[in-house]
């Protein structure tokens, strides 16, 4: 009886953040993805296109993932700039904000508290930081298969090969190529991952 209640609880709460999500994408006129989940609130502002692909779950509240997320997931897309998200795709209290282009391929992982952004939202000009100058951007390219571990800081003009994994607290300042472990502040190649392994 209690393990039926439990199933009919998740599943009215599932219901729940659904609705709001999809009232959400109507009044910001994004189209809802078929299968998409979104468990706890979610941020969505688009300026520009936000295109999310088939069956991605977007989990923005730490009773839904023990890992801790400080915030809702933010999907900003500004004026005349895309993001886009792949199938199948898992995101976690991630902050995504597009002033140019951001693309996120297909079964990427993005862990809890991520950031992927690709612009530097103020200019590096003082003068121009007073005047409200406008702020370098340059796209950002996540391939399939990618995970982000907890706290990763993706930053403008970054591609980041298929298949490779970012080590938790990563800041990416510059490209990494596909199959490989990377980690730091500024995250460099640890070592290549033999795909035999698995």
């Amino acid at each position: 009886m209690i393990s039926l209640l439990g199933k009919f609880l998740h599943r009215l709460v599932k219901s729940y953040w659904r609705f709001r999500a999809r009232i959400q994408f109507s009044i910001r006129r994004v189209a809802w993805p078929a299968g998409l989940t979104v468990l706890g609130p979610l941020g969505l502002s688009a300026g520009g296109q936000i295109l999310i692909g088939k069956n991605v779950t977007i989990i923005n509240d730490s009773k839904f993932n023990r890992a801790g997320i400080n915030h809702p997931t933010q999907l900003v897309a500004g004026a005349s700039a895309d993001l886009t998200i792949g199938d199948h795709t898992g995101i976690s209290g991630a902050s995504i904000y597009s002033m140019e282009c951001i693309r996120i391929g297909k079964h990427v992982l993005i862990g809890a508290n991520c950031h992927i952004f690709d612009t530097d939202f103020h200019p590096m000009d003082w003068q121009q930081r007073r005047v409200s100058g406008v702020p370098a951007t340059a796209p950002v390219s996540i391939e399939d298969d990618v995970w982000l571990a907890a706290n990763v800081t993706v930053l403008k003009g970054v591609t980041i090969g298929a298949r490779s994994v970012i080590a938790a607290g990563s800041i990416v300042t510059s490209d990494i190529p596909a199959d490989v472990l990377a980690g730091g502040t500024p995250a460099k190649v640890i070592k290549h991952l033999n795909l035999k392994e698995n």
